[in-house]
């Protein structure tokens, strides 16, 4: 079976690259700059962007199944793409911001891309798969970044999210590329424990042996400190209320285990895996 991943120089692309490695599927991966594609060595390399239809078309050119990590187009291109070349089965990294009310509505534009993206591939006639996950571990190094003297600044410190493993959301998309006959459907995919991130230090200290304390800060602060100077006010919020209380809704699902077989990992376990991020 033929097997396209986009995304691979990505976290979760990379992951799903790396699963796949060795399984004896034909794998494929469309990338922008082959130069920076450090892949395994089963996994062959096209180069191009996932908003160019050329591009898309030769990736897809007789694969029976594709991993997809929407570029700036939100999918369009490749919904269209994959339809014309009769994929098998669409695996999309969507959001639990695709069905979660948040502040800002339809003008969040996390909600608005993800949104697009099913949309997009129902409307093309893809068989699809749609992992919703939620935010990932890995965004608590937003604030780390900001704790050179021990002190981690963040907002909403105490809003409890079901942060999730990005090994975890690959898993969950090479159960279904790889599955005999992979039926399309919508999963929630989060982490085993619902965390706020003054949860998230603690375990942060536990785990390292470090002391970080935690310092609640506005929103307004939180933008200033994690965004790049010039971000737009709608996409620093869009961003920040993904992690504040409207996303607070989302319950940890046991959709990892029904996937994979195996229980979502731990904050923890992805903290040891990661020790160097916090050097």
């Amino acid at each position: 079976m033929k097997i396209l991943v986009t995304g691979a120089t990505g976290t979760v692309g990379g992951h799903v690259a790396r699963q796949l490695s060795g399984s004896g599927h034909q794998l494929v991966a469309l990338v922008r700059d082959p130069s920076k594609a450090d892949l395994p060595t089963d996994v062959t390399v096209v180069e191009g962007d996932l908003t160019d239809a050329s591009a898309v078309g030769r990736a897809l050119e007789g694969a029976d199944r594709a991993f997809l990590n929407m570029a700036d187009d939100n999918g369009a291109v490749f919904a269209e793409a994959a339809a014309k070349a009769g994929l098998g089965h669409a695996v999309l990294l969507s959001s639990f911001t695709a069905v979660t009310e948040l502040p800002s509505g339809p003008a969040n534009i996390v909600t608005a891309r993800h949104q697009a993206g099913e949309q997009a591939l129902t409307q093309a006639g893809v068989p699809s798969t749609f992992l919703r996950a939620a935010g990932f571990d890995y965004n608590i190094l937003m604030w780390i970044a900001g704790a050179a003297d021990g002190v981690v600044r963040a907002p909403n410190a105490d809003v409890k999210l079901p942060v999730v493993d990005p090994a975890d959301i690959a898993a969950a998309s090479v159960a279904v590329l790889t599955a005999a006959d992979p039926k399309p459907g919508v999963y929630s995919i989060t982490g085993p424990q619902s965390l706020s991130v003054r949860d998230q230090i603690a375990i942060i200290n536990e785990t390292l042996n470090r002391s970080y304390s935690v310092r609640e800060i506005s929103q307004a602060e939180a933008a200033t400190a994690a965004f790049p100077q010039g971000t737009p006010d709608f996409v620093a919020t869009s961003v920040l209320e993904t992690m504040g209380p409207g996303a607070a809704v989302l319950a940890p699902s046991g959709d990892v285990q029904t996937l994979t077989g195996e229980a979502a990992r731990p904050f923890h376990a992805w903290v040891a895996d990661n020790a160097e991020a916090f050097v």
